[in-house]
């Protein structure tokens, strides 16, 4: 556990330095190009704990509070200027100067994401393909007509190839009533379905966002062989054993785990008779890899299990057993998303367009309610989501980063005060009335600009503490 605090504190480190080095860089060298003298480019904020002058005259600062960071200009409003240096002050400087300035940070933060994207593609990462699965009847996707392991092709009209692209794109309908689905069945056929999402949300508290629409994605082939036995449960003080085959249920045959799953969710905390086919074999002499066809083509006899469940601590009724899960099949379910150098732009630009667009339409589902306040993150699930993906590969941690580098661009461009938005709108004032916005009322809306995010910082690691 201590070990993977400080894996995330480090990951999460390393991914400010990125995101906010190349946000601050794109204000500094906008600056520079346009003959604004940089005082100071500093990561992070408060007291400076390391400093460095450069031969340019900039002091580049390492500060303590690693949530950020900034460029000091030479600003008339923050100190007296010399005579001679007023035409490498920021404040005199043309609005379009100080617009580009100011724009600059959130801009390279959404240019940063097209190359992680880019070398993400290019290293290649895995993806789930759009099957579903555990589709339980009287739900909206059972009732709509989709069924398990159908495939999903189109969400109204926009093509998705993975899991990500499936669940980006229904996330941007919620609040509507419905949505139109395109899938291919079993058979190779293929039919449009309204999929009836009135109500439907995502809820940090149910991490199965899916699960309310009544389907879930399909992440392995399941069979219903018992893969795994959890210790002191109802399995384990039953006769059941490990590639145990489930055929039935008190006499009624099962032919895959979400007819097991249906009934027994039908029929809680009841004692039930497993029919079971118990394979005969060594383990120690199994040379074969575990298949599912290895398993069937083995002698077996035949028996039947009593196994009544046990309530956990929420109340719910447990066997304490999980399926077996085919990995000689996953090439079924899984594939790789990999490009060469040039075909990874064009899909690097799209994956890029594609998270600024669901971005952009959170926020507005934020606003306007349809997606709880609940769902809003700080730096504790960031640097947890941070350790996560670099555990998991190289890839994905560029697609984290990504993803961040956006929200913290898109983010940034809110015309809230304190904000580069928030300035961008001064500006935009300012080129329309040809009138600075005084700084009296700059520094006021500033001030409750500041208040807002720091309310907003303080309910983000509520959320982060209360739902961990």
């Amino acid at each position: 556990m201590l070990l993977e605090i400080l894996r995330d504190i480090a990951v999460f480190l390393v991914a400010i330095i990125i995101l906010v080095g190349f946000h601050e860089y794109g204000h500094f060298i906008t600056a520079r190009k346009c003959g604004v003298k940089v005082l100071r480019f500093s990561l992070g904020f408060g007291p400076i704990f390391y400093r460095r002058t450069g031969k340019d005259g900039c002091e580049y600062a390492f500060s303590l509070i690693p949530l950020g960071g900034y460029v000091k200009m030479l600003d008339t409003r923050e100190g007296e200027v010399k005579p001679e240096e007023m035409k490498y002050e920021f404040n005199s400087q043309p609005v379009w100067k100080r617009l580009a300035i100011v724009a600059a940070g959130p801009l390279f933060n959404i240019l940063l994401a097209f190359f992680l994207f880019y070398f993400m593609y290019v290293i290649g990462v895995q993806a789930l393909k759009p099957y579903v699965t555990n589709v339980e009847e009287g739900k909206p996707a059972y009732t709509a007509g989709i069924r398990n392991n159908d495939l999903i092709l189109e969400i109204d009209g926009n093509s998705v190839i993975d899991w990500e692209d499936a669940s980006y794109t229904l996330i941007q309908y919620i609040g509507d009533q419905k949505v139109p689905v395109r899938v291919r069945h079993e058979d190779g056929t293929e039919a449009v379905y309204d999929l009836n999402i009135d109500g439907w949300s995502v809820d940090r508290s149910n991490p199965n966002f899916l699960e309310p629409l009544g389907f879930m994605p399909k992440l392995y082939e399941l069979t219903t062989r018992v893969g795994f036995i959890a210790d002191n449960s109802a399995a384990s003080r039953a006769d059941l054993k490990p590639f145990d085959k489930i055929t039935g249920i008190n006499g009624q045959p099962i032919n895959s785990w979400f007819e097991f799953l249906s009934y027994i969710k039908n029929n809680p905390g009841k004692a039930v008779t497993f029919s079971i086919q118990r394979p005969n074999y060594d383990s120690k002499n199994m040379k074969e890899p575990v298949t599912a066809e290895v398993l069937d083509s083995l002698p077996y006899e035949e028996k039947t299990v009593d196994i009544t469940p046990v309530a956990d601590e929420t109340g719910a009724f447990k066997f304490g057993i999980a399926p077996f899960s085919d990995t000689s099949k996953n090439s079924e379910v899984r594939f790789t998303r990999h490009y060469g150098f040039f075909e990874a732009i064009p899909k690097s630009i799209g994956k890029m367009y594609s998270v600024c667009k669901l971005t952009v339409v959170t926020i507005v589902k934020f606003i306007d309610g349809n997606i709880p306040v609940n769902n809003i993150s700080g730096p504790i699930a960031i640097a947890q989501s941070a350790g996560m993906s670099l555990s998991v590969g190289i890839a994905y941690f560029l697609s984290f980063l990504g993803i961040i580098s956006i929200n913290l661009g898109i983010m940034n461009l809110l015309p809230v005060p304190v904000l580069d938005g928030g300035h961008i709108m001064f500006y935009l004032y300012e080129m329309v009335t040809g009138k600075k916005v005084s700084d009296a009322v700059m520094s006021r809306l500033v001030y409750v600009g500041m208040s807002l995010l720091l309310l907003l910082m303080v309910f983000a690691i509520f959320n982060d503490v209360y739902y961990n």
